[in-house]
């Protein structure tokens, strides 16, 4: 372990040499092969890299919670979460009772995927209540008012009416809320986060963040932060650990980390993130190649074969040595162990991804995109479409109420645009998408699709058995490939799926056509035999686009199709999507709540919030000078990957709940979170209406208010970005 200050710290958590190995029929998986580390109380460890490399399993192996075959075979967890006390977890029989009065109570978890984690069979209040009584002496109502008022303060609306709902009426972004409230419920010691953040949105996320930071300076406690999204890293971590294949290749604080990385990998992730500054779809820079699986772990250092810097006859030959940098910056890289000055030149000018055109182009403005009048003719047509849902109660099922989702939107879509749909969870966002897929249908508006062959069809109102023709045109590519990939169908299957059903191949011609299909996403042609679970996160998503591009579509609904993905698969994905919309000439509806992503992809941007479209402009235009109150706080909670802009004061933070579609306020839906709110914006509804040429905007006083935007220029918060930092620049 470092020594920082000429002392060593006081750990309330320290790992040392844990490993984790997987006995399978394959052979040994060594998931986690000798980490170290320590995270003091009050402070924030975060954990980054790509999946695969075994940032999950370590995180896994602190509270023993290993499914089989796996196991910690060597190494030593020390919690020191009581005064004079220290236990080494990883010595503790996992399922004992000793382990399980730790779990929940001085240590806890919150996993990354809360549909799994969230048993479908009892209520959110039935799973937070029963850690409730089992660490803590307190009856069964006082238990219940201490889990409504935990789902409140990660900010569930209504959490007296949603504590009895079950984990599959929430959204993603709840399931992750209702996580996160059991797991602090009990006020833990250590938290361990296993990307708590992935699936909420930006103000959902600073809000969060602002809560597991209060509870540290009220608690003392201690954080294991796992997460791909290194605008959070730089909001909250105080420590940040690279990992690569089971190992730490770098080690040191955020601010060290940021400003002056010094492992190829750590770089490599950081120029791998869109730079607001960069010409709108510039390509990003990307990591070549993908994380080889543990049982094909290359010799010498794991990272050495996506390495531009890598040295033949050593690198390939040796496991590198830890060398410290000073100040408890460690870094594991052959290029320091004789003292070596790393040529980033190298790294920064030439392309990780093996393709010439995957270097991301130079910091310029982007230009301003073409409004609606130049963007070319209307592809899909959306009028004051409207989707609810009834709230049934009793026996009988008497319908008591309407769930609003989608409460009158009005669009238009242009061919070969990318319009972005952002707004936080519950907003309506993916109801929107899944009523213009038909998935659900509409309770009343329009859907008009102009077909390839000049013909304009509503789809709103046709039957449902005859809209088979038209998913030949509008294709949809899913959130989690996990779930919307069939695990008992292999690739050829998945893919051509599409094609055997509207007779457009069959036998050897279907086969030569899903190849070509596999090839123009990126994957080899010879995994047509394989099965889902055989291919990363990444591959997964390329087999979705595969299988949305296979019928040779016009319009691709993409719902949140890179927000679980780590950055650097991330940069491959939307350079994929861009470079196959120049290709083929294909439309996007993006659906996203990245806004740095929205930046770089998007042509126009419609915000939605409580069912609704609150403002319709150009991407430069929203992000410069938003005319929303919602809109600017949405583009206040972006984290910039800069530790120095950490608390910023000029941050706006929404307070109270986000409308209930179910029962929204009278008047403006967001007049109870707005601080420019006046009377009467309790009392008329605001209509969205044209306040510039190609800008809508649904405020009483969308003239008269200065808002402020991100600025998206030289000027703006990408002043900030690894890309272009004074260290790399000074290289």
């Amino acid at each position: 372990m470092p020594e920082r200050r000429g002392v060593e710290p006081d750990y309330l958590l320290e790992v040392r040499g844990l490993r984790t190995h997987f006995f399978t029929d394959e052979g040994v998986v060594r998931a986690v092969d000798g980490v170290s580390f320590g995270i003091e109380a009050g402070k924030t460890l975060c954990v980054v890299g790509e999946s695969g490399c075994g940032k999950s399993v370590m995180a896994r192996s602190v509270l023993n919670v290993i499914e089989p075959p796996g196991r910690v075979v060597a190494g030593r967890v020390l919690l020191r979460a009581e005064p004079g006390q220290e236990v080494d977890l990883a010595a503790l029989p996992p399922n004992g009772k000793r382990m399980r009065s730790i779990r929940g109570r001085l240590a806890t978890m919150i996993f990354q995927e809360p549909m799994t984690a969230l048993s479908p069979l009892y209520t959110i209040g039935n799973q937070i209540i029963e850690g409730i009584r089992l660490h803590q002496r307190v009856s069964a109502r006082e238990a219940r008012e201490i889990a409504i008022r935990a789902l409140a303060n990660v900010g569930v609306p209504g959490p007296e009416r949603r504590i009895d709902s079950y984990s599959f009426e929430l959204s993603g972004g709840m399931r992750q809320r209702a996580m996160i409230a059991m797991a602090l419920v009990c006020g833990p010691r250590l938290l361990i986060a296993d990307e708590p953040t992935t699936a909420v949105d930006v103000t959902t996320q600073a809000n969060l963040l602002d809560l597991l930071k209060e509870l540290q300076r009220e608690s003392g406690m201690a954080m294991l932060f796992i997460t791909h999204d290194l605008g959070v890293v730089a909001e909250i971590a105080d420590d940040v650990a690279v990992m690569y294949l089971g190992t730490i290749v770098e080690r040191g604080t955020a601010q060290e980390v940021f400003a002056d990385a010094k492992h190829p990998y750590t770089r490599a992730l950081l120029r791998s993130m869109p730079d607001l500054r960069a010409r709108r779809r510039a390509r990003l820079a990307t990591i070549r190649g993908t994380v080889p699986h543990p049982l094909r772990r290359p010799p010498g250092c794991p990272f050495h074969d996506r390495c531009d810097l890598a040295m033949p006859g050593v690198c390939d030959a040796e496991e590198p040595p830890t060398v410290d940098m000073g100040g408890g910056h460690e870094v594991a890289c052959h290029l320091y162990a004789e003292g070596a000055s790393p040529d980033w030149q190298v790294l920064e000018a030439g392309s990780p991804a093996g393709d010439p055109r995957d270097v991301a182009g130079p910091p310029t403005r982007p230009a301003a995109p073409a409004g609606p009048a130049g963007a070319g003719e209307p592809l899909l047509e959306v009028i004051d479409l409207k989707t609810h849902f009834p709230i049934t109660k009793g026996f009988f099922n008497r319908v008591v109420g309407r769930v609003k989702a989608v409460d009158g939107v009005t669009l238009t879509v242009y061919k070969g645009e990318t319009l972005a749909v952002v707004g936080e969870s519950g907003s309506g966002k993916t109801t929107l998408a899944h009523s213009i897929m038909r998935l659900h249908d509409p309770t009343s508006g329009t859907v008009a699709f102009h077909t390839r062959s000049g013909e304009v069809v509503e789809l709103s109102g046709l039957p449902r058995d005859r809209l088979a023709p038209y998913y030949k045109e509008i294709r949809m590519v899913f959130q989690d490939p996990n779930s919307s990939l069939d695990p008992r169908m292999p690739v050829i299957d998945i893919v051509g799926e599409c094609l055997v059903i509207n007779r457009l191949a069959k036998g050897p011609e279907l086969e030569a056509r899903v190849r070509s299909l596999l090839e123009q996403v990126g994957l080899d042609p010879e995994f047509v035999r394989r099965y889902p679970h055989a291919f990363s996160g990444g591959q997964r998503q390329r087999i979705g686009i595969a299988r949305a591009l296979a019928p040779n579509p016009t319009l691709i609904v993409a719902d949140e199709a890179v927000s679980a993905l780590d950055v650097s698969v991330q940069a491959q994905i939307l350079n994929l999507l861009s470079d196959l919309q120049e290709e083929l000439g294909l439309t996007y509806v993006f659906i996203s709540h990245d806004l740095g992503v929205v930046a770089h992809v998007s042509d126009r941007v419609a915000v939605m919030y409580a069912g609704r479209v609150v403002e319709l402009a150009g991407t430069a235009a929203l992000f410069d000078s938003p005319r929303h109150p919602y809109t600017e706080a949405l583009l206040s909670a972006v984290l910039r990957p800069d530790p120095s802009a950490r608390g910023d004061a000029s941050r706006i933070r929404l307070t109270g709940e986000v409308a209930d579609p179910a029962d929204p306020p009278p008047g403006c839906p967001f007049h109870p979170r707005c601080r420019y709110s006046r009377p009467d914006c309790a009392t008329r509804v605001p209509e969205l209406r044209e306040v510039a040429p190609g800008r809508q905007v649904a405020c009483h006083y969308a003239e008269e208010l200065e808002l402020t935007g991100m600025q998206i220029g030289d000027s703006g918060p990408a002043a900030a970005s690894p890309q272009t930092s004074p260290t790399a620049a000074e290289a």
